[in-house]
């Protein structure tokens, strides 16, 4: 077939060189456009991000300085409070003592505070740290004062500021009532301004970062970075009027504009946050020149692609078009080839350079080897480009993220190209660090992935930031506790949980008494030594459980929860943990060579006291603890009187139970025990208390308390010492020779190492006979040392003293333990036995008792006998003794000889 003449052939070559051409154009303009669709999204992106940054940093900032104003409210609210209760004629000399001692620690508790002060309800000054502050007012001030008296709207609060006349102070109004809802006067404070100038400083602001404080009459109150050869006096009040920051600032949501700066001309993305219940914004400003540093990069790298692209393409169609129309310039195509692989290299060149941008990146194979990293992955990660090249990214993790964390980030990568996130990676020196990764994957003609390029910045900056407002926000700078703010919200969270849950909490509020003296007459420096000292060591003795946060000055509060399930026994504990505080403030403490001495004054308030919301909970227990400090300091009291008497009484009970004894106030009675056939084989000895005031208290009111101050080993060996001396004089008499006595054993009086060897002492003193004493133990002793219990019971055994296993078939109900143990009798507990006919599980349980009695060989008694019947079915059961009211109330020495003197008749008969 002929190929035909060049002539021929000029129509053909014609129509490939449109065809590829249009091609070329097509294909090049589709690449523009996604490109330009791309960096516009992008740009978007990375707006809308730091639009997001900006209004979370500037929302952030406000609610910390939000809490420096809540702070003031808070103190005049509480001093509104403690003056109405200053005017009621019952609390006047109570109060008003207090009243104005706190008027002056709450004033320097408070920083930012300069005066505080009460005034009438004509404007006069009533109450004032500083009187001059508050009559010696300009005109325009006291004309704000008298309009704010005057409002017919009454309200609650407001603030005044004259920049031109009161410099850096603002003055902030609480409107004051008294109990019955009358209008007593205003609370009023002067407030510095140069504070929040003072606090920005120790804000850490990110490259091109601006933070600055409006009022509502767009007047500056602070700002960071200052103004160039502007003081920070000079700049508080500057009104700055344009109309970009005046739309910015209207309405009370956040926003945010892109607005040259007033203040410096810079262009800055900015973000608005309010100041809650006052006319104040939070402007955070990024510069858009470092905002959109990332974007800039990612244009220049995009463009030098698309530039290569389109030159490597143009190259690669001239070149495929002269080869079409002339096979005869083969050495002038292989001459421009060469000049085509020039312009390559240079391309590539190029495209170098763009991949060293302030971007750390790395490129790795298709198997995750890395190929190539640029100069700023080096200097964000630590290592080389040797030290990584062929070597996969996970020598970078930091262990912080688990295997479903990478699966998730390889899904997206296969499904959608590409993942970014914030991860976690390591330094080559260990440091552990927060970076933005980004991975994209590019694919082969195949549409396989070849290569995947990731781009990492270092956030470690941005987030140090946020966690120092954070810290600022929440935390005292003095001590590093949590402050007020904190506290206020773990406790409305407790009393909400306490809501739902039975368990129960206390807030224990502590005042250091004497540290105002330490602080005035050492100066700051070693009071601010002793507060440190004082935050460690209330932690130390609150536990792991609790919050501890300081409030300001000296004084401390400890949130207690889950304390327990009744009020008796929250109670109770929460009077231990004061104890332990007081205890512990008043150790001495060493400021360098010098000791001192300090006491505390504590309230204590139930978070189930009926408190609404944290605030009244708090101001409860403040005053609990201003009770204690008139109750003469360096005690504890409770904020709520019931709960203020059942500490006192507990607290007298065992103060009267340690004399109890020496003064012959405990009293031995005795319940008998009989056999099958009614014969009295042996009584129990139970202990009461006849107190000379009180009368006889009942033994579920003075046991617990004995047992939790560890009085009851005292106690036990006194019935246990009169119980054997009875025991020998019974055995001088015919009648009663055969008795025997049973004695409860507590575990915490059996456990004493030296138990056996006063048991012997008291058995040789008195001449009892040691068969005819029984221990009666109960089953909780067996739950902790079992081998240790047994080695003692077998000890005991071997002096011929018998055991009786107590309450059996309410605790531990082991029947591992029965058939080690050197038992002689098992005891039926009377809550099976009183209500035997009220459920056929009460029989089953007895019979099952009894059964298993026979069984080991052991002798079992019933108590809480109190009927016939009851006596006929444990007998019919094979029972072998009984103990109840059917046969006898316990009853003392005297009323039980009576009854053994004469014949033997079972009660009822």
């Amino acid at each position: 077939m002929s190929r035909g003449t060049g002539q021929e052939r000029l129509p053909f070559i014609g129509s490939l060189a449109c065809q590829a051409s249009l091609l070329y154009g097509v294909v090049m303009v589709s690449l523009l456009t996604l490109m330009i669709w791309v960096l516009k999204d992008r740009h978007d992106h990375e707006l809308a991000a730091e639009r997001d940054s900006a209004l979370a940093h500037a929302e952030l900032i406000a609610e910390w300085a939000s809490s420096a104003f809540t702070r003031t409210d808070d103190t005049l609210s509480g001093l509104a409070n403690l003056f109405s209760l200053s005017l009621d004629a019952e609390s006047e000399n109570s109060l008003s003592n207090a009243f104005a001692s706190l008027l002056a620690e709450r004033q320097r508790s408070l920083p930012f505070l300069e005066s505080l002060g009460i005034l009438s309800h004509t404007g006069l000054p009533l109450y004032t740290t500083r009187a001059q502050d508050f009559s010696g007012v300009d005109h325009e001030e006291r004309a704000f004062i008298r309009r704010f008296l005057q409002n017919q709207e009454k309200v609650k609060s407001a603030v005044y500021w004259n920049p031109g006349v009161t410099g850096h102070r603002m003055l902030y109004l609480r409107r004051m009532f008294d109990t019955e809802g009358l209008f007593t006067g205003v609370a009023a404070a002067h407030l510095d301004l140069l504070y929040f100038a003072h606090e920005l400083q120790a804000i850490q602001l990110a490259p091109g970062e601006s933070v600055t404080f409006l009022d509502d009459e767009l007047r500056l109150i602070a700002r960071r970075p200052g103004l160039e050869g502007v003081a920070v006096t000079q700049a508080l009040g500057l009104r700055i009027e344009t109309p970009e920051v005046a739309e910015l600032l209207q309405g009370d949501d956040s926003r945010a504009a892109i607005i040259a700066s007033p203040l410096d001309g810079e262009r800055r993305l900015f973000g608005m946050g309010r100041v809650e219940g006052l006319p104040f914004a939070v402007v955070v400003g990024h510069s858009l020149s470092h905002a959109l540093a990332g974007w800039r990069d990612k244009v220049v790298l995009l463009m030098l692609g698309w530039v290569v692209v389109a030159v490597l393409g143009g190259v690669l169609l001239r070149h495929y078009l002269r080869l079409k129309r002339t096979e005869t310039e083969l050495l002038t195509s292989e001459k421009r080839l060469h000049h085509l692989n020039q312009s390559l290299q240079a391309e590539l060149d190029i495209a170098a350079l763009a991949f060293d941008t302030h971007l750390g990146m790395f490129i790795t194979d298709a198997s995750g080897a890395i190929c190539k990293v640029n100069s700023t992955f080096e200097a964000i990660t630590g290592y080389r480009a040797e030290d990584v090249l062929g070597k996969n990214p996970r020598l970078l993790n930091s262990g912080r993220h688990d295997a479903d964390f990478y699966r998730g980030m390889w899904r997206n990568i296969h499904e959608q190209g590409s993942w970014q996130g914030e991860v976690w990676n390591r330094r080559q020196n260990g440091e552990i660090y927060p970076q933005w990764l980004t991975i994209s994957a590019v694919r082969n003609d195949m549409g396989k992935p070849s290569h995947y390029v990731a781009t990492l910045t270092d956030i470690s900056l941005r987030r140090a930031a946020e966690q120092e407002v954070h810290r600022l926000a929440f935390y005292d700078p003095l001590t590093g506790l949590p402050n007020r703010r904190m506290l206020l919200e773990r406790l409305a969270q407790a009393l909400q949980a306490g809501e739902q849950q039975e368990r129960q909490g206390a807030l224990v509020f502590i005042d250091l008494d004497g540290f105002k003296h330490i602080n005035d007459s050492l100066g700051h420096q070693a009071g601010d030594e002793l507060l440190r000292l004082m935050s460690r060591r209330l932690v130390d003795v609150s536990g792991t459980a609790e919050l501890v946060a300081r409030l300001g000055g000296d004084e401390f509060v400890i949130l207690a929860e889950d304390l327990g399930d009744t009020i008796e026994a929250t109670s109770r504990r929460a009077e231990r943990l004061a104890t332990r505080v007081l205890g512990m403030v008043a150790e001495p403490c060493w400021l360098g060579k010098r000791r001192h001495l300090l006491s505390g004054s504590v309230g204590i308030t139930l978070l189930c006291d009926g408190a609404d919301d944290a605030e009244a909970c708090l101001q409860q227990a403040e005053m609990a603890m201003y009770q204690a400090k008139h109750a003469g300091r360096n005690t504890w009291r409770f904020f709520d009187p019931t709960m203020q008497a059942v500490a006192v009484r507990r607290a007298l009970l065992e103060s009267e139970l340690r004399q109890a004894v020496p003064r012959d106030q405990l009293r031995l009675h005795y319940q008998i025990q009989v056999d099958r056939h009614a014969r009295v084989t042996g009584v129990e000895a139970l202990l009461r208390w006849e107190h000379p005031e009180y009368g006889m208290v009942p033994p579920g009111d003075f046991i617990t308390i004995a047992e939790e101050s560890y009085l009851i080993v005292t106690i036990g060996d006194w019935v246990l010492e009169q119980a054997c001396y009875q025991l020998a004089d019974w055995a001088r008499e015919t009648r009663t020779a055969g008795l025997g006595m049973a004695v409860n054993i507590s575990p915490m009086q059996f456990q004493q190492p030296d138990f056996v060897t006063r048991l012997e002492a008291i058995l040789a003193a008195s001449g009892a006979s040691p068969e005819r004493l029984k221990l009666e133990l109960t089953e909780n002793l067996f739950m902790d040392e079992p081998n240790a219990v047994r080695e003692t019971m077998l000890r005991i055994k071997a002096l011929g003293v018998r055991f009786s296993l107590d309450d059996f078939g309410t605790g531990y109900s082991s029947l591992s333990y029965l058939n080690r143990l050197p038992l002689d009798q098992l005891k039926i507990d009377q809550s099976f036995v009183r209500p035997l006919f009220a459920d056929d599980v009460n029989r089953v349980i007895c019979a099952s008792i009894i059964d298993l009695g026979r069984n080991l060989g052991l002798e079992v008694i019933a108590e809480g006998v109190e009927t016939q019947a009851h006596h006929d079915w444990l007998e019919e059961q094979g029972c072998h003794a009984f103990q109840g009211y059917w046969f006898g109330r316990p009853q003392p020495l005297a009323e039980l000889e009576r009854q053994l003197n004469e014949p033997v008749c079972i009660a009822g008969e």
